[in-house]
Protein backbone atom coordinates (compact mmCIF):
# COMPACT_ATOMS: atom_id res chain seq x y z
CA UNK A 1 0.00 0.00 0.00
CA UNK A 2 1.25 3.44 -0.87
CA UNK A 3 -0.47 6.60 0.28
CA UNK A 4 -0.07 9.46 -2.20
CA UNK A 5 -0.26 13.12 -1.17
CA UNK A 6 -0.59 15.54 -4.11
CA UNK A 7 -0.70 19.35 -4.07
CA UNK A 8 -3.34 20.52 -6.56
CA UNK A 9 -4.58 24.02 -7.27
CA UNK A 10 -7.99 24.78 -5.80
CA UNK A 11 -9.37 25.76 -9.22
CA UNK A 12 -8.50 22.39 -10.76
CA UNK A 13 -10.32 20.56 -7.97
CA UNK A 14 -13.35 22.81 -8.44
CA UNK A 15 -13.35 22.12 -12.19
CA UNK A 16 -13.29 18.36 -11.53
CA UNK A 17 -16.12 18.64 -9.02
CA UNK A 18 -18.34 20.66 -11.34
CA UNK A 19 -17.70 18.37 -14.31
CA UNK A 20 -15.54 20.73 -16.39
CA UNK A 21 -12.61 18.28 -16.05
CA UNK A 22 -13.00 14.53 -16.66
CA UNK A 23 -11.62 11.83 -14.37
CA UNK A 24 -8.99 10.97 -16.98
CA UNK A 25 -7.86 14.59 -17.24
CA UNK A 26 -7.84 14.98 -13.46
CA UNK A 27 -5.74 11.83 -13.11
CA UNK A 28 -3.28 13.49 -15.50
CA UNK A 29 -3.26 16.56 -13.26
CA UNK A 30 -2.43 14.32 -10.30
CA UNK A 31 0.42 12.67 -12.22
CA UNK A 32 1.94 16.09 -13.03
CA UNK A 33 1.39 17.54 -9.55
CA UNK A 34 3.89 18.00 -6.76
CA UNK A 35 3.33 14.73 -4.91
CA UNK A 36 4.89 12.11 -2.68
CA UNK A 37 4.16 8.43 -2.18
CA UNK A 38 4.71 7.09 1.30
CA UNK A 39 4.52 3.30 1.75
CA UNK A 40 4.77 3.27 5.57
CA UNK A 41 3.01 6.48 6.61
CA UNK A 42 -0.03 4.64 7.98
CA UNK A 43 2.25 2.64 10.27
CA UNK A 44 4.24 5.72 11.28
CA UNK A 45 1.03 7.53 12.23
CA UNK A 46 -0.14 4.44 14.11
CA UNK A 47 3.02 4.69 16.21
CA UNK A 48 2.13 8.25 17.13
CA UNK A 49 -1.53 7.44 17.71
CA UNK A 50 -0.57 4.68 20.14
CA UNK A 51 -3.43 2.49 18.92
CA UNK A 52 -6.03 5.19 19.65
CA UNK A 53 -8.49 5.24 16.74
CA UNK A 54 -9.68 8.70 17.83
CA UNK A 55 -6.16 10.16 17.83
CA UNK A 56 -5.76 13.49 16.06
CA UNK A 57 -2.87 11.99 14.10
CA UNK A 58 -5.39 10.24 11.85
CA UNK A 59 -6.56 13.68 10.63
CA UNK A 60 -3.68 13.46 8.15
CA UNK A 61 -5.82 11.02 6.15
CA UNK A 62 -9.01 13.06 6.56
CA UNK A 63 -10.73 15.43 4.22
CA UNK A 64 -13.72 15.78 1.96
CA UNK A 65 -14.33 12.97 -0.52
CA UNK A 66 -13.38 14.16 -4.00
CA UNK A 67 -16.49 13.79 -6.16
CA UNK A 68 -16.60 14.50 -9.89
CA UNK A 69 -19.32 16.22 -11.85
CA UNK A 70 -20.94 12.81 -12.45
CA UNK A 71 -21.55 12.42 -8.71
CA UNK A 72 -19.02 9.57 -8.41
CA UNK A 73 -16.19 9.59 -5.90
CA UNK A 74 -12.74 9.60 -7.46
CA UNK A 75 -11.27 6.13 -7.01
CA UNK A 76 -7.80 5.54 -8.35
CA UNK A 77 -6.89 2.08 -9.61
CA UNK A 78 -9.20 -0.26 -7.67
CA UNK A 79 -7.93 -3.84 -7.32
CA UNK A 80 -10.45 -6.61 -8.03
CA UNK A 81 -10.29 -9.71 -5.85
CA UNK A 82 -12.07 -13.01 -6.21
CA UNK A 83 -12.37 -15.21 -3.18
CA UNK A 84 -12.57 -18.99 -3.34
CA UNK A 85 -16.31 -18.67 -2.83
CA UNK A 86 -16.47 -16.78 -6.17
CA UNK A 87 -17.34 -13.52 -4.42
CA UNK A 88 -15.71 -10.63 -6.26
CA UNK A 89 -14.95 -7.34 -4.58
CA UNK A 90 -12.62 -4.40 -5.00
CA UNK A 91 -10.13 -2.91 -2.61
CA UNK A 92 -10.05 0.84 -2.97
CA UNK A 93 -10.45 4.09 -1.10
CA UNK A 94 -11.99 7.23 -2.51
CA UNK A 95 -9.63 10.17 -2.90
CA UNK A 96 -10.11 12.94 -0.36
CA UNK A 97 -8.87 16.49 -0.27
CA UNK A 98 -7.95 19.04 2.35
CA UNK A 99 -8.43 22.74 1.75
CA UNK A 100 -5.72 25.32 2.52
CA UNK A 101 -6.90 25.86 6.09
CA UNK A 102 -7.09 22.14 6.89
CA UNK A 103 -3.69 21.49 5.30
CA UNK A 104 -2.21 24.40 7.29
CA UNK A 105 -3.55 22.99 10.55
CA UNK A 106 -2.14 19.56 9.76
CA UNK A 107 1.20 21.09 8.79
CA UNK A 108 1.42 22.91 12.14
CA UNK A 109 0.40 19.75 13.98
CA UNK A 110 3.03 17.64 12.21
CA UNK A 111 5.71 20.27 12.78
CA UNK A 112 5.40 19.77 16.55
CA UNK A 113 6.76 16.22 16.23
CA UNK A 114 10.54 15.98 16.04
CA UNK A 115 12.66 12.86 15.78
CA UNK A 116 13.15 12.59 19.56
CA UNK A 117 9.40 12.65 20.25
CA UNK A 118 8.78 10.16 17.46
CA UNK A 119 11.49 7.87 18.87
CA UNK A 120 9.87 7.88 22.33
CA UNK A 121 6.53 6.89 20.82
CA UNK A 122 8.17 4.29 18.58
CA UNK A 123 10.05 2.68 21.46
CA UNK A 124 6.84 2.49 23.50
CA UNK A 125 5.06 0.81 20.57
CA UNK A 126 7.87 -1.73 20.09
CA UNK A 127 7.90 -2.49 23.81
CA UNK A 128 4.15 -3.06 23.76
CA UNK A 129 4.33 -5.26 20.66
CA UNK A 130 7.16 -7.40 22.01
CA UNK A 131 5.52 -7.74 25.41
CA UNK A 132 2.24 -9.01 23.97
CA UNK A 133 3.49 -11.00 21.02
CA UNK A 134 2.61 -14.68 21.30
CA UNK A 135 5.43 -15.73 19.04
CA UNK A 136 8.97 -15.56 20.39
CA UNK A 137 10.38 -15.43 16.84
CA UNK A 138 8.35 -12.30 16.10
CA UNK A 139 9.57 -10.70 19.34
CA UNK A 140 13.14 -11.47 18.39
CA UNK A 141 12.73 -10.07 14.86
CA UNK A 142 11.11 -6.88 16.13
CA UNK A 143 13.86 -6.29 18.66
CA UNK A 144 16.64 -7.07 16.16
CA UNK A 145 15.19 -4.84 13.45
CA UNK A 146 13.82 -1.99 15.56
CA UNK A 147 16.43 0.54 14.42
CA UNK A 148 15.83 -0.19 10.74
CA UNK A 149 12.05 -0.06 11.21
CA UNK A 150 12.37 3.24 13.05
CA UNK A 151 14.46 4.70 10.21
CA UNK A 152 11.86 3.75 7.60
CA UNK A 153 8.94 5.11 9.63
CA UNK A 154 10.74 8.33 10.56
CA UNK A 155 11.80 8.91 6.95
CA UNK A 156 8.20 8.69 5.73
CA UNK A 157 6.97 10.91 8.56
CA UNK A 158 9.69 13.50 7.99
CA UNK A 159 8.97 13.54 4.24
CA UNK A 160 5.28 14.13 5.00
CA UNK A 161 6.18 17.04 7.30
CA UNK A 162 8.34 18.59 4.58
CA UNK A 163 5.63 18.12 1.97
CA UNK A 164 3.00 19.93 4.04
CA UNK A 165 5.47 22.65 5.01
CA UNK A 166 6.14 23.44 1.33
CA UNK A 167 2.57 23.71 0.09
CA UNK A 168 1.99 26.81 -2.02
CA UNK A 169 -0.84 29.28 -1.47
CA UNK A 170 -3.96 28.21 -3.34
CA UNK A 171 -3.12 24.51 -3.23
CA UNK A 172 -5.24 21.80 -1.72
CA UNK A 173 -3.95 18.37 -0.79
CA UNK A 174 -5.45 15.35 -2.56
CA UNK A 175 -4.87 12.05 -0.74
CA UNK A 176 -5.41 8.61 -2.19
CA UNK A 177 -4.12 5.11 -1.61
CA UNK A 178 -2.85 2.57 -4.10
CA UNK A 179 -2.99 -1.06 -3.11
CA UNK A 180 -1.32 -4.14 -4.51
CA UNK A 181 -2.64 -7.68 -4.24
CA UNK A 182 0.29 -8.51 -1.97
CA UNK A 183 -1.13 -6.09 0.60
CA UNK A 184 -3.91 -8.55 1.41
CA UNK A 185 -3.97 -12.15 2.49
CA UNK A 186 -7.12 -13.79 1.33
CA UNK A 187 -8.78 -16.66 3.13
CA UNK A 188 -12.26 -18.09 3.28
Amino acid sequence: MITIFAAVEKGKIEKFENGAVSKKTFNGILVKSNRIGLPQIDRALNVLAGGDEESPYWAVFGGDVLVGGDGEALIIDPIPFEKKSSDVFEICDPAVYQNEEEAGLISAFLEEIDEAVFKIQFDAKIKKLTRWSLFSQKKKELKENADEIFDVFWKDFDRLKSFYKNINAGEYIVIFTLYEEEDFEMSD
